[in-house]
């Protein structure tokens, strides 16, 4: 025992000198890595029937080191394999809609690429789209400055050295237009490095019109390869001859798969997020007699899930979406219990996988069927036009219960008031002439507002209101580099009260996992 003490010491030690005293991107660790890239803009200031007031695009992208692996001047080839945009008329367009008038368009933007120079010096960046003449022209169909839509291609590596230690600060100059951006080392274990990012320098800086900047990034501390990142910016933009506010946010973060994940992972989690930056303001149904409360019902977690469950899937053409359905047999609570794609692999009619790729779109309860959860896909690349070469899909999935709630009060007092449960929060600060809730959690275990409660004499709007930090709808993605499991909710809430009523969700039931074959549902089902 005391021999396999020491070695166990030997090689905590070997492991503690191995990892580096500083991230540097290695080239040699070049093979390709696949990112999902989300940005979202929000135009303060336009109309509110404006179709640029709130836009998100969303993307997925391989990237390879090119050349000058060894040189000051280091490139990239972005190679994006989807992408989408969306806007609060619905999708203006799609990179899987291989029939849609655009898609000759959104092909030559993906088919040629992009090239991303990286001074290892500053850490500056510059982008060349392949065909430009293309990526203009997307560029203006969504009205968006072309140097804007070229952060949607953020570098996946920092050039520059980082020291992994706690409080080490570096600047890099110039990242996809941005002024010079500060880097301060927040956390540092054995896999990766965090840091908080900030303008270098406070203000407008010359020839940018970018106002402010705020981040957060983790790197794989071995290989200088970016695992996940949050930009935010504010830049001053002219429209009609006014000035307005273009409040930007972009993600990324490296993925194996990008069909795989749970509802936070999805696209359409993203647009939401979107939404309710955009809308907040917007009124909350408070039930106001016993008659408009539904009744507290009786929830248990299921002790087999999924067992009798019937996966069916079919495809949607029009849209480039694979859609698997699971009809659910034993009681599930699909409302509230969560479901991630762990693999998913179509098969051809011989059983043989097929070379086709999705990203997430959508995944939870299916409101157009009863007692059914549906996980919704599109097709990466030029395959949308290959969907009926599916034959089944096998996939692996972890159901994960969530138990029946606690009901709570949120004391309303006149000053902040707090209630915790492991990673789920609540806090009311007193505001004007109300309170600011907000909720933090996570998908499987949380708070949400008691709506079985009468809540006579009260009012509650939805809010994104900064509360001595970033707004909620920035934090999120902010916290989402260290957690992409994270959720906030945030209202504001008035009336004669000196309570609010909370119900508590938690995971406390253990989370299974299944191997399903979703085989192809009749077409009347569709």
């Amino acid at each position: 025992m005391l021999i396999l003490i020491a070695l166990w010491a030997l090689f905590a030690a070997h492991g503690a000198v191995a990892a580096p005293a500083e991230v540097v991107f290695d080239p040699a660790q070049s093979t390709p890595h696949t990112y999902r890239v989300a940005m979202r803009t929000q135009t303060e200031g336009a109309r509110q029937a404006s179709s640029g007031r709130w836009l998100t695009l969303q993307g997925v992208t391989r990237y390879r080191v090119s050349a000058g692996a060894d040189e000051p001047m280091l490139t990239m080839h972005a190679e994006p394999r989807f992408l989408q945009a969306d806007n609060q008329d619905g999708v203006v367009f799609s990179s899987a809609r291989h029939s849609a008038p655009e898609h000759a368009l959104l092909a030559r933007t993906m088919d040629s690429g992009f090239e991303l120079d990286i001074t290892r010096e500053t850490g500056a960046t510059t982008l060349q789209a392949g065909d430009d003449r293309a990526f203009q022209a997307i560029a203006a169909k969504i009205d968006l400055p072309v140097e804007q839509l070229g952060q949607l291609i953020p570098a996946p590596a920092v050039a520059r050295a980082i020291p992994a230690e706690t409080g080490a600060q570096v600047t890099i100059d110039r990242l996809h237009g941005l002024p010079a951006l500060r880097l301060t080392v927040e956390q540092v274990d054995r896999d990766s490095v965090t840091a908080a990012i900030d303008q270098a320098q406070a203000g407008h800086t010359a020839n940018i019109p970018v106002t402010d900047v705020t981040g957060r990034l983790r790197i794989d501390r071995h290989s200088g390869w970016i695992t996940a990142m949050t930009l935010i910016s504010d830049r001053q933009v002219g429209r009609a001859g006014r000035t307005l506010r273009l409040h930007s946010a972009v993600t990324l973060r490296a993925v194996d798969d990008p069909a795989t994940g749970g509802m936070y992972d999805s696209l359409r989690q993203f647009k939401t997020n979107a939404m309710l930056a955009a809308l907040a303001g917007a009124d909350m149904y408070l039930p106001e007699s016993a008659a408009d409360a539904p009744e507290r019902r009786v929830i248990e977690p299921p002790q087999s899930p999924l067992a009798d469950a019937e996966p069916v899937f079919h495809t949607d053409d029009e849209h480039g979406a694979l859609v698997l359905d699971i009809r659910h047999h034993d009681g599930e609570n699909i409302g509230i219990d969560q479901i991630t794609v762990d693999t998913l692999t179509p098969r051809d009619a011989e059983g043989q996988p097929l070379d086709l790729g999705f990203v997430l779109e959508s995944i939870g309860q299916n409101r157009d069927e009863d007692n059914t959860s549906r996980i919704r896909l599109l097709a990466l690349g030029p395959q949308a036009d290959r969907l009926d070469e599916i034959a089944d899909v096998q996939a692996g999935v972890t159901y994960q219960p969530v138990s029946a709630p606690t009901y709570v009060s949120l004391p309303l007092r006149d000053a902040t008031t707090e209630l915790d449960h492991g990673p789920a929060h609540a806090r009311a600060v007193p505001v004007d002439d109300g309170w600011l809730i907000t909720l933090i959690g996570s998908y499987s275990t949380y708070y949400t507002y008691d709506h079985t409660t009468v809540f006579k004499g009260r009012s509650a709007i939805t809010s994104d209101r900064a509360d001595g930090g970033a707004a909620p709808t920035d934090q999120v993605l902010l916290d989402s580099v260290d957690d992409p499991d994270v959720w906030v909710q945030q209202y504001e809430l008035a009336g004669d009260i000196d309570s609010f009523a909370l119900a508590l969700y938690t995971a406390e039931a253990k989370a299974s996992t299944h191997d399903l074959t979703f085989t192809r549902a009749p077409r009347g089902d569709d």
